[in-house]
């Protein structure tokens, strides 16, 4: 049986340009109109509010992470399973990381830095070792793999 995914939708949704709002700096917010802002029918709250990049509660236990710093990167993570932590981070111009996870307490850290053109795949079977790995383009045009 597959468990249910939700997710919030990656766009912003535009606030119109006759509506003003404020943050005090006391941290209190001020009260809106009840009926003034409405999450779009497909928003699905995840219980803990914060920053995207905060870690939130998820279904099945599986988590994945990403931090991408430049232009033009892609960062897939796909997982089967349970228990499963995927952390993928590019910084640089035209990377790409994929990260495929079969099976239960798997946990994978990838970073690629300055890898302009570079791919990297992890795929990690049931029962595999973590994987924690640095991929680095040095000055001179060498490669850097740190394990």
């Amino acid at each position: 049986m597959a468990a249910e995914c939700r997710a919030e939708t990656a766009y912003v949704a535009q606030i119109p340009a006759n509506v003003t709002t404020s943050v005090p700096f006391s941290g209190v917010m001020p009260q809106q109109p009840p009926q003034q802002y409405r999450h779009s029918p497909h928003y699905a709250s995840a219980g803990v509010a914060g920053l995207p990049e905060a870690p939130v509660a998820t279904h099945g236990n599986n988590l994945a992470q990403t931090l991408e710093i430049g232009m033009r990167n892609s960062v897939y993570h796909l997982q089967s399973g349970g228990n499963n932590t995927s952390t993928a981070g590019i910084i640089g111009n035209y990377g790409n990381i994929n990260v495929l996870q079969a099976g239960n307490n798997l946990k994978s850290n990838v970073v690629l830095l300055n890898g302009a053109g570079l791919s990297v795949s992890v795929l990690q079977p049931a029962g595999s070792a973590p994987v924690n790995v640095l991929i680095a383009r040095l000055p001179g045009g060498g490669l850097l793999i740190k394990r």
